[in-house]
């Protein structure tokens, strides 16, 4: 794993981050461990492709890494996102705050937005709406990241 936390830290942050009563198996652990260090919304292929690259001697299936990240999610640890750009679903650890991103349409980068322009939005929509109650929401940013435009 590409991770900037020394191997004696994962236990550490696992505890600190895992559900009362979720089961903690080492396959949950390295996928848990690779959200917690991936800076963008992952796709369950590139979780299988990065936990079966290097020197590992384990090797997963994909079918593991797929329902372990449908595990998380009824558990609430990961939060699941299908992105117009991408061809399956990605996924982040949940925070205490949700996320928005810019994507870039040429390399697909996903930049997170640092505010949410949608919450108050939602609040008017909801009371306009009665008896419905909004329990999420979703906004994609589309365009070329500056990298990308310098190689124009």
């Amino acid at each position: 794993m590409n991770c900037k936390i020394h191997a004696e830290s994962y236990d550490s942050i696992i505890d600190r981050n895992w559900p009362e009563g979720f089961k903690k198996t080492h396959q949950r652990k390295d996928i848990f461990i690779l959200l917690f260090c991936s800076e963008e919304p992952i796709s369950a292929a590139e979780i299988y492709d990065q936990l079966n690259s290097g020197d590992s001697k384990e090797k997963y299936a994909f079918s593991t890494v797929y329902r372990n990240l449908l595990a998380f999610e009824k558990a609430g640890i990961v939060t699941k996102t299908i992105l117009s750009t991408e061809a399956e679903a990605v996924y982040e650890l949940k925070k205490s705050s949700h996320k928005h991103y810019a994507i870039c349409t040429v390399c697909h980068k996903k930049i997170p937005i640092k505010t949410c322009p949608l919450h108050d939005i939602s609040k008017v929509v909801e009371g306009s709406l009665p008896g419905f109650e909004i329990t999420g929401h979703q906004l994609e940013i589309l365009g070329i990241c500056s990298e990308c435009q310098k190689k124009r």
